[in-house]
C-alpha cells in the first residue's frame, strides 16, 4: 500500500476569498482527512466552499500520541492536509511538531503556500530593511515580555510580533519602554471588514497607539534600525 502524503495548508487570515485554487483544488480532490487546530473555525471555510471532508482537532495541548497517530494514518495511505485557524501552518501553531516527525518517518509533506499575518504586515510596513525577525506571541507575564522584547532589540532589522485583543494595551508601553523612538506598524484585523492600520513612533506622544482598540487581532511590526 501506498503511504499518504501530508499537505501543510496555507489558509486565509481573515477575507474568506484569500485562499489559492491550488489548495481548494486539492482539498476537493485529494484530501482524506483534515487535521486541524480548532475544527470549528476550519469548517467555517469548509462550508464557504461546500467541501466535505473529515476535520479532526490537532492544537497545541495536543499529546505526542496524537501526532503519531496522524503519521499512522499517513503510513496506512491517507493523505492529510493540516490547517491553522489562520494563515500559514508551522509559525505559531503544532504544524512545525507534525512536520518534523513525518519527516522522520519519511512521508512525503508538500506545502501549499498561502496567507500569512507576517508577510501581509511586511507588504505595508515600508520598512527598508531585508533583515527579519519572527518573535510570535510574547509572554503574558510583565517581566518575562519585557525579557523577550529586550532579547529581540539585540536584532538590527524588522521584528514581527503578534498579539491578541486582551494584551495588546499591556504591550503598547512595553514597546515604548525597550525600544524608544523606533518606528512602528499596528495592523489590526487584517483583511478583514475592520481592518486597521496605525503606524507611529515609539516616543510616548503619539495618541493613535496609545488609543489603539482591543478588538481583533493583531500584528506588529517594529523597525529597529
Amino acid at each position: 500500500m501506498a503511504e499518504g502524503t501530508l499537505y501543510i495548508i496555507g489558509t486565509p487570515i481573515g477575507n474568506i476569498e484569500d485562499i489559492t485554487l491550488r489548495a481548494l483544488k486539492i482539498l476537493k480532490e485529494s484530501i482524506d482527512v483534515i487535521y486541524c487546530e480548532d475544527t470549528r473555525q476550519s469548517k467555517k471555510l469548509l462550508m464557504a466552499y461546500d467541501l466535505h471532508i473529515p476535520l479532526r482537532s490537532l492544537h497545541a495541548h495536543s499529546s505526542p500520541a496524537r501526532i503519531e497517530e496522524v503519521c499512522s494514518e499517513l503510513k496506512k495511505g491517507n493523505n492529510i492536509a493540516y490547517l491553522t485557524d489562520s494563515g500559514t501552518p508551522a509559525l505559531s501553531d503544532p504544524g512545525s511538531m507534525l512536520v518534523r516527525k513525518a519527516r522522520e518517518y519519511g512521508i512525503a509533506i508538500i506545502p501549499l503556500p498561502g496567507p500569512s499575518a507576517l508577510a501581509t504586515i511586511i507588504s505595508v510596513a515600508g520598512f527598508p530593511e531585508k533583515n527579519i525577525i519572527f518573535g510570535g506571541f510574547l509572554s503574558k507575564k510583565p517581566g518575562k515580555r519585557i525579557h523577550e522584547l529586550e532579547k529581540l532589540r539585540e536584532f538590527p532589522g524588522i521584528i514581527i510580533i503578534y498579539e491578541s485583543p486582551y494584551r495588546i494595551r499591556k504591550l503598547i508601553p512595553a514597546l515604548y519602554q525597550v525600544f524608544p523612538g523606533k518606528e512602528v506598524l499596528i495592523g489590526r484585523e487584517m483583511t478583514k471588514v475592520y481592518e486597521e492600520f496605525i503606524s507611529g513612533t515609539l516616543n510616548g506622544e503619539d495618541a493613535g497607539l496609545d488609543s489603539i482598540k482591543e478588538k481583533g487581532e493583531f500584528t506588529v511590526a517594529i523597525f529597529n534600525n
